[in-house]
């Protein structure tokens, strides 16, 4: 089953997560995520947050308030932490988050970091990228000369095969601070099993 958290932030054009919204099992508004959602026309099986930085409160007023989940203001995880915590007991095993480009540069980073934990989102989509977790034996299918950038997100060593790319990654070893910037799609799929480590990819939105 599949969860996407909507969350705040500067959010990609609707026809590029389309796919995902029509084949998600379950939608979850993280705070503003709901402004987001009302854009797009769709109402989310549920909102999660303090709700303090909605442009539009009378939203809440027109949803079941048997959707909403309201937390204080000061609490100890943010909004988007919140909403994947609900996807995941609930039992959602693919986390896709929308949004949280722009605005404050800790909001970013907060989110990257999301995945350097057990249970992380598979994916992250902001207006101009999508950030991929990369683990076990990956594929994707891609268009020939693609930038792909590449980086290590967990403490163990990252060791790796792969196929389709520039600069392959066979008989690498990276650590937290090493990347692979800038490398390039050969073809139109790229193959890498993950020896040991995770890694994410980032890819331009509109390339794929």
């Amino acid at each position: 089953m599949t969860g996407i958290v909507v969350t705040g932030g500067n959010a990609p054009e609707f026809k590029f997560i389309k796919k995902f919204i029509s084949n998600a099992d379950f939608i979850v508004a993280a705070d503003s995520g709901l402004d987001t959602l009302h854009s797009y026309g769709i109402e989310p099986d549920i909102v999660i947050g303090d709700m303090d930085s909605i442009k539009n409160p009378s939203l809440l007023q027109k949803m079941d308030p048997g959707k909403i989940i309201r937390f204080h203001k000061d609490k100890d995880y943010t909004d988007t932490e919140l909403a994947l915590d609900y996807l995941d007991r609930a039992g959602y095993q693919k986390k896709i988050i929308i949004g949280g480009g722009g605005g404050r540069l800790d909001h970013q980073i907060a989110l990257y970091s999301l995945f350097s934990r057990n249970k992380s989102p598979d994916m992250w989509i902001t207006p101009n990228e999508k950030i991929l977790l990369v683990e076990n034996d990956f594929s994707i299918s891609i268009k020939k000369n693609t930038i792909v950038s590449l980086f290590p997100i967990c403490s163990e060593i990252c060791r790796m095969k792969s196929s389709g790319l520039k600069w392959e990654l066979n008989g690498l070893e990276w650590t937290i601070g090493d990347s692979g910037i800038s490398n390039i799609a050969l073809n139109d799929t790229i193959l890498i099993n993950m020896i040991s480590g995770r890694l994410i990819m980032i890819i331009p939105l509109s390339k794929h």
